[in-house]
């Protein structure tokens, strides 16, 4: 029998004779029968890690239980084709505590915990429901998008106090103006080839207008946010200050070679092709063909992927991106036809970048800086191609 089943004939036991008023004497209506609060866990080097984490944890002394409720994928590191479909599972899992902490020591990442203040009626409930969850196992479509660690515990501490149960303050500019994809940037900004992938993975459903209460996808934005929330009580939902069970070790280190470098390299390269082009040495002409043909080959595998997520995964949020624009398989298919092409499809591209670049300095950020400058590396390169077909 594993944990998880084990933990739930327990609690569903105890419970049971709970309601049934049974031999147990146990004053059920005492603020620390059941105890509620939310961990919040650092971020890390892996991609899907990089905001941190959200769970919650629920403690019942009497019996002496103790255990982390979180929302978790399948491992992703022998399943990257199940996770690009989109076919990847998710459930929640029931860790005890001290197991839990551990293994967030070994790699370094802090756990800070913040009490939630529910009532002792919700918080059995919240502990039936966590339970039910726990038990139904690895079932749900992994969604980081809908159902992230931060949206997670936002759903389930509703279900117990119900869909209007916690009064937000009034929500600062950060959460009315700002869209998901800005908010995880903004979380993100020492991990510079996090950020890169995610702005290729995350596409355009992450500017869709939504309440601030959906875009509390950051965890420490959920603590932020809820510190100033009560619930129907008035009662703070959340502690004022949190508790560090784990102090943090692990720091971000941003490499010295950034996706910033290596699309402003690639630029360089591109504008140095276009201005020799028409030279008659031999082999100028061979290392220009091979800057050329790099440039085609590295737009071509993320156009790929691209394509791919777009048109063909069932992964959220991949439904449209403005990446797939530049980025995109058909260059390649078509190359030897590019001399009636390369300019139309160069201007398109250059047009592309100013709107992005527009975007980005004055509006809601579509795309990001090394995107954008590899686009319009991509850009000059067609039109150079152009140059040498017309010739």
């Amino acid at each position: 029998m594993n944990l998880r089943a084990y933990t739930g004939m327990i609690l569903l036991f105890f419970f049971s004779l709970f309601a049934r008023g049974e031999e147990l004497v146990v004053d059920r209506q005492a603020e620390d029968f059941v105890t509620v609060s939310l961990l919040v866990c650092e971020p890390y080097e892996v991609l899907y890690s990089s905001l941190g984490h959200a769970a919650l944890r629920l403690q019942c002394p009497t019996y002496d239980l103790d255990y982390v409720f979180t929302y978790e994928g399948e491992s992703v590191h022998n399943k990257i084709g199940t996770y690009l479909r989109g076919d990847l599972k998710m459930g929640m899992y029931a860790i005890p505590t001290d197991l839990y902490l551990q293994i967030y020591e070994a790699v370094g990442r802090g756990v800070t915990e913040y009490q939630i203040n529910l009532s002792p009626e919700q918080e059995q409930e919240l502990w039936r429901k966590m339970d039910e969850m726990q038990t139904a196992g690895m079932t749900l479509p992994y969604d980081f998008f809908r159902r992230g660690c931060a949206k997670s515990v936002v759903m389930v501490v509703k279900q117990v106090v119900g869909p209007n149960g916690i009064h937000y303050a009034p929500w600062s500019e950060k959460y009315t103006d700002h869209t998901i994809r800005e908010l995880v940037r903004d979380a993100i900004t020492s991990a510079p080839w996090t950020e890169f992938i995610l702005y290729f993975m995350i596409g355009s459903e992450a500017e869709k207008p939504m309440s601030c209460e959906q875009k509390l996808i950051v965890p420490t934005d959920l603590v932020e946010v809820w510190q100033q929330a009560t619930f129907d009580n008035g009662r703070p939902v959340l502690s004022s200050e949190g508790h560090e069970l784990v102090h943090g070790t692990w720091k971000p280190k941003v490499p010295f070679f950034t996706p910033l470098m290596a699309s402003l390299i690639a630029l360089l390269l591109a504008i140095i092709a276009l201005c020799l082009t028409g030279k008659s040495n031999r082999f100028l002409r061979i290392s220009l063909t091979v800057i050329d043909y790099t440039q085609l080959v590295l737009v071509t595998a993320l156009g790929g992927l691209m394509t791919y997520l777009v048109c063909f995964s069932s992964l959220p949020c991949t439904d449209w991106n403005w990446l797939i624009i530049p980025f995109n398989v058909l260059p390649a298919l078509a190359w030897f036809l590019r001399r009636y092409w390369a300019m139309p499809y160069a201007i398109v591209i250059t047009i592309w970048c100013i709107v992005m670049t527009y975007m980005l300095i004055w509006g809601h950020v579509l795309v990001d800086w090394p995107h954008i400058i590899l686009a319009f590396a991509f850009a000059l390169t067609l039109y150079r191609q152009w140059l040498l077909k017309r010739n």
